[in-house]
């Protein structure tokens, strides 16, 4: 039995992400078997820069094939917003000011040929980016880099895997697709956002009800007072045609009941058969 396609309605956890890559996607798809370690691009390497081995595919825990494409992404925050979080991330013990990560992925197919997960090649600095994954949390993990003014300093990284399986996705956004991605609000001068207001349509009070009735009457009946009176239109005899009367039945046709029985017999066409 053939496996059928269900559409999942709800999930318990969905993270989507909107920004502008950091840097061109780097591609990971061979590995060295002599040092066992280390992953590389067959577009840049075919021995590995270490011993000069021939690579081999990088492969998952299934032993299969796989290729993986790495890129950084940059939510669109603004500097002002991103002030705000990096003095908050400050105020917290321990806290660490987050960067995104995210993974594709593809695998060797029943022809032997391996290529990269179909986002790869329009993934590039600068572009802008829409990521959702499902029913699985990113993956956090610490390391120590460094702020724009050289200093070293703990960050979080926190990778998005993305499972097309799981209905997850990375879709590279045109300028038009990105703009419809924002929603433009109020502000105050600091870049805080202000309240929203909902506008009301005015409803006219009961007590004046009465009064606009009146006058659409009153101005009902203007119309009526300027109308051109109706011209009757004089009644001329129809003349009375004769119609023949059907002569009566012979003595010796069927009565009317085995008549009315020829009439629908189910070798006949009832012409009421599709009247709705």
């Amino acid at each position: 039995m053939e496996n059928q396609i269900q559409a999942k309605r709800s999930v318990n956890y969905a993270f989507k992400i909107v920004g502008n890559l950091g840097h061109d996607n780097k591609l990971f798809d061979r590995t060295c078997p002599a040092c066992r370690k280390g992953m590389y691009s067959s577009r840049k390497y075919s021995k590995c820069p270490k011993c000069g081995a021939d690579l081999g595919y990088l492969t998952n825990s299934e032993g299969k094939a796989i290729a993986i494409s790495e890129g950084t992404i940059y939510p669109a925050f603004g500097p002002k917003q991103e002030k705000r979080d990096a003095n908050e991330v400050a105020k917290r013990k321990n806290g660490m000011p987050p960067i995104y990560r995210f993974k594709m992925f593809s695998f060797i197919d029943d022809h032997g040929v391996l290529i990269p997960p179909a986002e790869h090649d329009e993934c590039r600095k600068g572009a802008k980016v829409e990521i959702l994954t499902m029913g699985h949390q990113l993956v956090p993990s610490w390391f120590m880099g460094k702020n724009l003014d050289g200093t070293k300093v703990a960050k979080v990284e926190l990778l998005i895997l993305v499972y097309t399986n799981y209905g997850d996705y990375v879709k590279v956004l045109t300028d038009q697709e990105y703009a419809s991605k924002t929603i433009s609000h109020n502000v105050y001068p600091d870049g805080s956002p202000a309240p929203i207001e909902i506008p009301v349509t005015p409803v006219t009070p009961v007590t004046g009800l009465a009064a606009d009735i009146a006058a659409l009457e009153k101005r009902i009946a203007d119309i009526k007072a300027v109308q051109s009176p109706q011209v009757a239109v004089p009644q001329v005899p129809v003349p009375q045609v004769p119609v023949a009367q059907p002569e009566p039945f012979n003595a010796d046709s069927a009565p009317w009941e085995e008549q009315r029985a020829v009439n629908v017999a189910d070798d006949d066409i009832n012409p009421f058969a599709y009247a709705g």
